[in-house]
């Protein structure tokens, strides 16, 4: 089994062998183009001399006189001090010298075996031999008379040596930017490594891989949709769940979470900060329960995440045992009622006042009746019914007069807005309405009306009580906030997001007079 190799560590070599390479490529072209570029001045500058030196009419005439080494040795001892050129030889047709910087070898044929083409041929040129004193660059151009013949060459050159010296000092700055250069590199690779680390929080790379395998079967295995987006709002992950909330073949990463889902609140979660519980959500035509949260790295937002789930059996098992509850407490009021009452009944029977308690009776049988009668004919949902009966007796009970408008009526409730919704909704203005008038002296009269169009529902409930401060009016529907002293604050915020997600409205008339609730639900949502 080979042995694991740090991350830190294989980012540390990777950068420096990556910043130490290019480094000595550059220093390598570096000098060779360098050596190349001197070497070419030096080529360029030996060629001028000597075609100066040929062009001098004193060179011209010295090689027509019967010795021409006295006078070509004192031309080419001035041109060597002027122009700093290492040797200017000239010679005559066979290669004999008549000028050296070594007067013992004027005379001698000249050496290095590159004299050839300028002896023979008359061509200009430049080379590089090894002659008496060591390998040296030199410029080869022919003599020519004043009757426009060749009489011989000179040959200007430079020692290598003296190039060598030059490159000599290149190479003592090369010698201390090299080693700076790797220092650089070395330390710029150690910070980047550990900021690489610091950025991934210390975890190697199997680590995070382990983590995303992990993250994407965690993801596509639970039942609740996922989505998630970074800063620009685009979407970056989402499970199976939640693609099974669109049709087939949606391109998902990359879009923008508003294309998808155009009430989506993410992106004001991700502004804000702050995350949304349990709030309702339409994504086509599916009535969903998401839960909102921003995602934060160091303490700064960079995207956010939304869970979300179809109200299958456990959300509909949550709205039934809200609704179920009110029916439970109107209920329960009702049948407390029911019990005085038998209590009155049986007290007459025991004082023998038959007339009486069968009085009583008839009358209880009347409006008992009344009722019943009139919520089987006008109001076809039991739920609904059973929730009015009970609130009936409630009001009774709190000495509240409750009236159900005779207009009322409800055959068929919206698409969005089930029976569980209409209890919510109905049980929580009832409720704040008795405690309205409970609060309030003077007539204590709520009256309900329910009515119904080919358009929609519309629900309305007024109540005589003191009416509700615009402070408190601005506040009403805010999560948390009540002004019961053992209250919630999550009645109307509930039943605001049911209205919500059934594309509703909440009408509120508030005076000192009283207060009246109207909602409008339609029966169809126009879904884009």
């Amino acid at each position: 089994m080979s042995r694991y190799i740090p991350l830190r560590v294989r980012v540390f070599a990777t950068t420096a062998i990556s910043g130490l390479i290019p480094l000595i490529i550059a220093v390598t072209i570096l000098h060779y183009n360098f050596i190349n570029s001197f070497e070419e001045q030096i080529r360029s500058q030996a060629m001028d001399i000597a075609m100066l030196a040929v062009d001098r009419r004193d060179v011209k005439m010295a090689y027509s006189t019967a010795n021409p080494s006295d006078e070509l040795q004192q031309i080419a001892n001035d041109i060597q001090l002027r122009t700093k050129a290492v040797f200017v030889v000239f010679m005559d047709m066979e290669g004999k010298r008549y000028s050296h910087p070594n007067e013992s070898l004027i005379g001698q044929y000249f050496t290095g075996g590159d004299e050839g083409p300028v002896l023979q041929k008359g061509e200009s040129y430049t080379s590089k031999a090894v002659g008496i004193s060591g390998p040296s660059i030199r410029a080869f151009v022919p003599v020519f008379d004043l009757n426009n013949q060749q009489v011989g060459a000179v040959s200007v050159g430079f020692w290598e040596p003296d190039i060598s010296l030059i490159l000599s000092k290149i190479y003592k700055i090369f010698y201390l930017v090299l080693p700076l250069g790797l220092i650089i590199i070395l330390v710029f690779s150690v910070l980047l490594a550990r900021s690489i680390k610091n950025l991934i929080f210390g975890m190697e790379p199997i680590e995070i891989a382990t983590l995303l395998k992990e993250r994407d079967s965690m993801l596509h295995s639970i039942k609740e949709g996922i989505i998630a987006i970074n800063n620009r709002c685009e979407i970056t992950a989402i499970n199976h769940a939640a693609q099974n909330l669109f049709p087939v073949g949606i391109q998902f990463i990359g879009r923008n979470i508003i294309e998808l889902i155009p009430d989506s609140q993410l992106p004001s979660v991700m502004k804000t900060g702050q995350a949304d519980q349990d709030q309702q959500l339409i994504i086509n035509g599916n009535v969903v329960l998401t839960n909102r949260v921003p995602l934060s790295i160091n303490g700064k937002v960079v995207g956010a995440i939304a869970t979300f789930r179809p109200l299958t059996e456990v959300s509909r098992i949550a709205e039934e045992l809200t609704g179920v509850k009110k029916l439970v407490d109107a209920l329960r009021s009702r049948s407390h009622e029911f019990l005085n009452k038998l209590h009155v009944i049986s007290g007459l029977i025991q004082l023998d006042c038959y007339d009486e308690a069968r009085k009583y009776i008839a009358n209880l049988t009347y409006k008992e009746q009344s009722l019943i009668s009139f919520l089987i004919n006008n109001i076809h949902n039991a739920a609904v019914a059973g929730l009015l009966i009970g609130k009936a007796s409630e009001a009774e009970e709190k000495n509240i007069k409750l009236e159900i408008d005779r207009s009322s009526q409800l055959f068929k409730l919206p698409d969005y807005f089930n029976e569980n919704a209409m209890v919510v909704v109905l049980g929580n203005l009832i409720e704040n309405a008795f405690d309205a008038v409970s609060e309030a002296g003077g007539e204590r009269l709520v009256r309900v009306l329910l009515k119904q169009n080919e358009i929609g529902l519309t629900i309305k409930v007024m109540d005589t009580g003191s009416g509700i401060s615009e402070e408190v009016k601005s506040k009403i529907f805010y999560p948390g906030f009540t002004t019961k002293k053992k209250g919630q604050g999550v009645g109307l915020t509930n039943l605001k997001n049911r209205v919500d997600v059934a594309g509703g409205t909440i009408t509120i008339n508030t005076s000192a007079a009283g207060t009246t609730f109207q909602i409008a639900i339609p029966f169809s949502l126009e879904l884009e």
